[in-house]
């Protein structure tokens, strides 16, 4: 198992690499984008807040046998 890696985000307004975690929300896309997962985020050393968005990852297969 690899471990947890942080991406590379910065402020886009100071271009700091120091952010908190503020909010997460599933939000509906355009018609034919599907939905997609909106996450706020605070730079430390400026105090912007940001949105960034990113599409929802196709849900695993379920099997029909239950472990």
């Amino acid at each position: 198992m690899t471990p947890f890696e942080r991406p590379d985000r910065c402020c886009p307004k100071c271009e700091h690499k120091g952010y908190l975690f503020r909010a997460r929300r599933t939000v509906d896309g355009k018609p034919g984008e599907g939905k997609s997962v909106e996450t706020k985020y605070r730079c430390r050393s400026c105090s912007h807040e940001w949105w960034e968005r990113i599409p929802v990852p196709p849900a695993p297969k379920q099997s029909g046998e239950a472990a």
